[in-house]
Parts: structure tokens; C-alpha cells; sequence
């Protein structure tokens, strides 16, 4: 039969590779098709890390995992490990270093270097790829399912969905392999963005707009510490971003308060003790001139005009006791009115997808459709930024391959 395949992968990012190359290397007389409805295939992997690609972490474990899937990630890494993914990728070719946070990246510090692999090894286990190629739909009669393409129809005998989820729009991500799942019986956990800005509500930011800072973050919600993070902060027109912003966008419901310290290892003497000692050696100069050889210019006169209403061209020896404690609270206890992002393009990644407690979390297929698999962003799991989101890809795509 023309359209008869043994296993269809609907999906060509990182862990629908994966499970293509795992599963061709386990059934080399088996015909294994990857449909990709974009022109090339692990488009996103381009993009992540900066164009460096940061495959996997060398600290992974569940705790850096929020979702449904959380509780199961261990089964998942005991047989796929960082460790594991760094020798698979040795194993295609790929040479790779680990770097701070055990971050690990391709040695040639481009992300083309770890498509290039994947794909060349494709290529010798004789995969199948149809690219442009949507789907319509996915239906199981019996024992075989029917895949609808807009180039036609296909019979295999089992089936990967690795669609991904809505994050990162531009590069094609749309959350329909989604739209397949729930027909097919699954249930879909609400999508949100994750690893993505946080919008503040409070504050103008477009003076701050491209400036970076190193500092810690808190998310407070309903009165509650629910999180904090250290690392670089970074203003845009909005909203709060870098990393450790973006760790905390999961965890934000509706609305919520982030509180910014810009100098954390200093506790609110020890920072107004500072000031005061910058009074003394600048006391001629004008107030906007206070944070000289602590903050970047602009960030320190946004922080000056917050706190101090009168002008900034008064000499610094004009400061009272009432405006230095402001000042010196503010460096610590710097308050954003924010909300829960809604922007899926500026998502790296989605919290949210197929409940967890609908997949073999030692096998990856589903407990609804036999002959069903599901890995990567499609299922409701998501990681910390560093390397986290495309360790679980990888290694629940080469888990669902093996089980083909």
C-alpha cells in the first residue's frame, strides 16, 4: 500500500527527531515518516540559547519542572539523563562543552551545528521527511490510524504527535498538534506563556528601555513570596525580562508585585550607608549624579526621579534624611505592579498541554489511544531557562522512539 507507514511522526522539532532517529535506529526495515508542516525541520532549535543552541543541563532533575508531567520526569531521565543526551550527540558527531549553570552548548557555539547532526543522521537511518505538509486531522479505526495531510492520506501503525505548543509564533508554532490530541480523547491543560517578559502595570519603562542590571527578583501574589531568582534584569518599553524574569512567569497568576534588588548583598543599612557615603564625595555635584560608579546612568535617574519629586539639578548636599531613606529602601525594595503575560511570541516556551496523568511517563504513549505517543512541548511540562526545556524534548522523544 503507497500510503501505508509504520510509524508517522507528526512533528519535526527537537523530540520529534529525536524519536524518528531512535525509532529508525531500533526498526531499520520499518518505514518511519516525519511530516512538518514548516519548510525545514527542527526550525526552533536555531533560535534557542541565543543562536548557541543550549541542548541540555548537566544539574536537570524534577525540581526545575512545573506542570502535570513534573511528578513523572524522573522516569523519563533515569533512562535519558543529561549525561545521556551529551553521549547521543557525540555519538551523531556533535561536540559539546558545559558552561556556567551546567549549561551545555555545541563547541562551535552555533545552534546549525546541533540541526546539522540530527539531520545528517536522519539521512543515514533512511527517514522519510515531508515537509510543507499540514495536517487535517488523525483518527484510529481498529488497529491503524488515518492521518489527513493537505497533500494527502496516510495509514500507519503507530503515531507520534511532537507538535510543540504556541510558543515562539514566528517561527510557526501554533498549538494545532494540540487541537489533534484533544480530539483524539486527551485532555488539554490551559496554555499560557512561560519563559516569556513580564508586563508592568505601574510604571512607564520606555527610559529604561535596553538597560540590563544585575540584581534578584521576588514575585509576590496575594501577599505571598512565591519565588525569587538572581541574575541580569532587563528593561524594555513594558516589561521586566532576563532570565530570572523569566523563571518567574509560570508562577504568576493574573496580577501580581515584583520587587527588584539591585544591590542584594547589601542589606538597607549597609545601602544607606552607601549613600550617605556618596553624598559626601559627590556633595557639589547635582542629585542626578548620586549613583555615580554603582548604577548606569539612566537606570539611576529613572530610580532618582521615582523617589525624589523635586528637581534632580539641586546639589546632592541638598538631600534630607526623609529622601536618602526612599532612596535607600528603593535600591532593595523596588516595586512593579505586573500581570500574567498573554504574549505566546515572546514565549520560549508554554506551561500547560496534554495532562500528565494521560501518558506511560516509561514509555511516552498514551494511556487514551493505544499506538499513540506524545513527547516534548506538547504535554504539560515546562522547564527553567538554561538548557531544561530541550533536555525533556530530547529525552522524552528519544524514550518514545525506543518504544516504537
Amino acid at each position: 500500500m503507497e500510503n501505508f507507514r509504520d510509524i508517522i511522526i507528526i512533528g519535526g522539532g527537537a523530540s520529534g527527531v529525536a524519536a524518528a532517529i531512535k525509532s529508525a535506529e531500533k526498526n531499520p526495515n520499518k518505514r518511519i515518516t516525519i511530516i512538518e508542516k514548516q519548510s525545514k525541520l527542527a526550525r526552533k532549535l536555531l533560535s534557542t540559547g541565543n543562536g548557541r543552541c543550549n541542548f541540555t543541563n548537566v544539574n536537570a532533575n524534577k525540581n526545575n519542572y512545573h506542570g502535570t508531567f513534573a511528578n513523572y520526569v524522573e522516569n523519563v531521565f533515569d533512562k535519558y539523563p543529561p549525561k545521556v543526551i551529551i553521549d547521543e550527540f557525540k555519538r551523531f558527531g556533535l561536540m559539546a562543552k558545559v558552561e556556567s549553570e551546567g549549561r551545555v552548548y555545541p563547541v562551535s557555539n552555533h545552534g546549525s551545528a546541533v540541526v546539522d547532526v540530527l539531520l545528517y543522521k536522519l539521512e543515514s537511518l533512511n527517514v522519510e521527511i515531508k515537509l510543507d505538509t499540514k495536517i487535517i486531522s488523525v483518527k484510529k479505526d481498529k488497529n491503524i490510524f488515518i492521518v489527513k495531510t493537505d497533500k494527502g492520506e496516510y495509514v500507519a501503525e503507530k503515531v507520534v504527535i511532537s507538535t510543540g505548543s504556541k510558543a515562539a509564533k514566528k517561527l510557526g508554532a501554533d498549538g494545532s498538534g494540540l487541537d489533534l490530541l484533544r480530539n483524539l480523547g486527551h485532555t488539554i491543560n490551559p496554555l499560557k506563556p512561560a519563559l516569556c517578559p513580564i508586563p508592568v502595570t505601574n510604571k512607564k519603562l520606555a527610559p529604561l528601555k535596553g538597560i540590563r542590571a544585575t540584581g534578584k527578583v521576588t514575585l509576590i501574589s496575594n501577599r505571598k513570596t512565591i519565588k525569587s531568582e538572581s541574575g541580569e534584569i532587563q528593561f524594555t518599553e513594558n516589561s521586566l525580562s532576563g532570565i530570572c524574569v523569566f523563571n518567574l512567569a509560570t508562577f504568576l497568576k493574573n496580577n501580581g508585585k515584583i520587587i527588584v534588588s539591585l544591590l542584594p548583598k547589601l542589606d538597607d543599612n549597609a545601602v544607606k550607608n552607601m549613600i550617605n557615603e556618596h553624598i559626601k564625595i559627590f556633595k557639589d555635584r547635582p542629585i542626578e549624579d548620586l549613583f555615580t560608579g554603582i548604577f548606569q546612568k539612566k537606570l539611576a535617574v529613572y530610580i532618582l526621579k521615582e523617589c525624589i519629586k523635586d528637581l534632580l539639578s539641586r546639589k546632592i548636599s541638598t538631600l534630607n534624611s526623609k529622601e536618602t531613606d526612599k532612596l535607600a529602601y528603593t535600591v532593595n525594595h523596588w516595586k512593579f505592579e505586573v500581570k500574567q503575560p498573554t504574549d505566546f511570541d515572546k514565549a520560549q516556551v508554554v506551561s500547560g498541554g496534554v495532562s500528565g496523568k494521560e501518558i506511560n511517563p516509561n514509555t511516552m504513549e498514551s494511556k487514551i489511544i493505544k499506538g499513540l505517543y506524545i513527547c516534548g512541548e506538547a504535554i504539560d511540562i515546562d522547564g527553567e531557562c538554561g538548557g531544561y526545556n530541550l533536555q525533556f524534548a530530547f529525552a522524552s522523544g528519544f524514550l518514545a522512539g525506543e518504544n516504537l
